[in-house]
C-alpha cells in the first residue's frame, strides 16, 4: 500500500527546519546586537578612565548573552590613539582587560588584570624632544630640522641641520624604561653636538605621566622604522558606579 502520509511528513518537517533557522537567526541578530550596544557603552564609561576620546571596544566570546546573564566577560579589547601622556603623545593603544564583572545594574564593575602595549612614533618622539628637556632650548621650542629614527632594537638616532648645513648634529640613544612610568634615553654617541648640550643630553626623561586606566609601564622596550612599542600592565581597574 502506498502511504500519502509520508509527503505531508515530509512538507512538515522542511517547514520546522525553515522555523528553527529563522529562529537561529534571530538570536544570532540579537546576540550581535547586544554585543554592538554593551561595547559602545563599554567604551563611554571607559573614556571617563582618562582617555581623551571615546575608545574602541570589543568583546570576546560567543555567545554574548550568556555572558550578560553571569555579568562575567572574559576578555575585553580596548584600543585608543592620541593619548597626551606628558611631554610624549601615545600615538595608538591597545590593551586587554581580563576578568570584567558587572554589578547588578550593569552600571559599574571591575577589571583585571589589564596589560597590552602602547607604540610612540617617531615623530611624535621627535615633538617631545623639541619641547621638553635639555634640546628645546637649543631646538628653539621647534622640531623644524630634526630627523629621529631608529638605528637598532632599542635605539634611535636625531640629527640636526640647520643653514644650509652650517649648523650640524646627531646623537645616538639607547631607549629604556626608568621607574614605573618614564622613558629614558641614555647618550650611545654623538657628533658635533654642543657641549653644553651634550652634557645635558646624557640622559634624557621623559615622563608618561599621564598613562589612563592606571596603566604602567613594564618590561623593556622595541624600536621599529616607525617608533617605539613598549608594554604597559595595571593589575585592576574599578569603573562607573
Amino acid at each position: 500500500m502506498y502511504n500519502y502520509q509520508a509527503p505531508r511528513k515530509r512538507h512538515r518537517g522542511r517547514k520546522l527546519v525553515i522555523w528553527v533557522v529563522i529562529l537561529l537567526a534571530l538570536l544570532v541578530g540579537l546576540d550581535f546586537g547586544a554585543k554592538s550596544f554593551a561595547e559602545s557603552q563599554a567604551a563611554t564609561e571607559l573614556q571617563k578612565q582618562g582617555f581623551p576620546n571615546k575608545p574602541s571596544v570589543s568583546i570576546a566570546g560567543f555567545p554574548f548573552l550568556t555572558q550578560v546573564i553571569t555579568r562575567h566577560f572574559q576578555e575585553i579589547t580596548i584600543g585608543s590613539a592620541d593619548i597626551p601622556a606628558g611631554p610624549v603623545t601615545i600615538t595608538r593603544m591597545r590593551v586587554v582587560a581580563d576578568n570584567v564583572h558587572l554589578n547588578s545594574s550593569f552600571n559599574a564593575g571591575t577589571a583585571g588584570p589589564l596589560h597590552g602595549t602602547i607604540f610612540i612614533s617617531l615623530g611624535a618622539l621627535g615633538n617631545a624632544l623639541s619641547v621638553a628637556g635639555p634640546l628645546a632650548s637649543f631646538l628653539g621650542g621647534g622640531s623644524q630640522g630634526l630627523r629621529i629614527v631608529s638605528v637598532g632594537s632599542n635605539q634611535v638616532k636625531g640629527s640636526l641641520s640647520l643653514a644650509g648645513g652650517i649648523v650640524s648634529w646627531s646623537a645616538t640613544w639607547q631607549v629604556v624604561t626608568s621607574g614605573s612610568n618614564q622613558i629614558e634615553l641614555r647618550l650611545v654617541s654623538s657628533d658635533g653636538l654642543p657641549a653644553g648640550v651634550k652634557s645635558a643630553a646624557s640622559n634624557i626623561k621623559l615622563p608618561l605621566s599621564a598613562l589612563p586606566a592606571g596603566l604602567r609601564l613594564t618590561g623593556g622596550l622595541n624600536s621599529s622604522a616607525n617608533g617605539i612599542t613598549a608594554q604597559v600592565f595595571a593589575n585592576s581597574l574599578s569603573f562607573g558606579g
